[in-house]
């Protein structure tokens, strides 16, 4: 009983806000002329100031609308210094993904029975050569290969994955969810307010749906709207996943233009068009995300 109302309580404050809200609009609508009203109304709303605390309100009434709630939750700027540089890593890998593509998916082909990586330079220019070389030496120190060396002649390298927990989880995708969120951020600027990596949401009768990237936007029209990134390094949708994101597209009653699943490479057309079917989302690669966000 409590709880309904609680959330009567919510809805009763969000519909006064909203009502506030028309009220302020029907007056210029009484006032100006069409065609002012219009600049004038889309200007108001452009002009309004949204901070950090109001959209975190505004999404905390909007899950409960819905009977979800936050059950945890990641920053998206970690505290502990060593993670941190795991985030610089991971936002370099991304600007240079089709130099390290390669180097990145024999990693990943070894995490589960670690043997070593050999990737033959000879055919890479200068420039992509420090790009790898770099990213190695940044694995090494970052505790993540337990071997790697750098042979000039013939231009080679030969490393070896750890295996530990970290490791898998960062080179099977955390490096590509980390790399995304960063993009996001620095692409909507003082237009994202609110935004939490590894988000578990749950709903009234328990169950339990994830989010790589839950965000609040203050769109261009000036209204907030919450908006989900799926981060996908494999550059492909397997199993449940398909159904996983479409059942919290349903949740959050997300349509495509606030719900994109992100890959490192542009999808195929067909591919993008029948994932979009099962999923509710946009599918796109990296390098069409600032395109997706320009339009919120």
């Amino acid at each position: 009983m409590d709880t309904e109302n609680h959330v009567e309580g919510e809805l009763s404050s969000l519909l006064r806000q909203i009502l506030h809200e028309l009220r302020a609009i029907r007056q210029l609508l009484e006032r100006q002329s069409p065609d002012q009203t219009k600049h004038a109304v889309i200007a108001q709303l452009q002009q309004l100031v949204y901070t950090p605390q109001k959209a975190e309100t505004y999404l905390e009434r909007y899950l409960t609308t819905r009977q979800l709630h936050i059950v945890e939750a990641t920053q998206l700027a970690p505290e502990n210094p060593v993670m941190r540089k795991r985030m610089h890593l991971a936002y370099f890998m991304g600007q240079n993904y089709s130099v390290v593509q390669d180097l990145l998916q024999q990693l990943r082909a070894t995490l589960q029975r670690p043997n070593k990586v050999q990737l033959n330079l000879s055919g890479h220019g200068e420039n992509a050569i420090s790009i790898i070389t770099n990213v190695c030496s940044r694995l090494y120190h970052l505790y993540m290969l337990q071997y790697y060396k750098y042979t000039r002649n013939p231009r080679s390298i030969c490393c070896k994955v750890r295996r530990q927990p970290f490791v898998h989880n960062y080179l099977s995708g955390g490096w590509f969810e980390l790399y995304v969120a960063q993009e996001a951020q620095k692409l909507l600027g003082n237009r994202l307010l609110w935004a939490k990596r590894n988000v578990k949401l749950q709903a009234q009768g328990g169950a339990v749906c994830e989010a790589d990237l839950l965000m609040v936007v203050q769109s261009k029209q000036g209204e907030l709207l919450p908006v989900v990134l799926e981060c996908k390094s494999a550059n492909a949708l397997y199993d449940n996943e398909p159904r996983q994101m479409q059942r919290l597209n349903s949740l959050l009653n997300l349509g495509m233009r606030c719900s994109a699943v992100v890959f490192p490479e542009r999808p195929s057309p067909a591919f993008a068009e029948q994932w979009f079917t099962e999923t509710g989302s946009q599918i796109i690669g990296r390098e069409q995300l600032p395109q997706f966000l320009s339009e919120l």
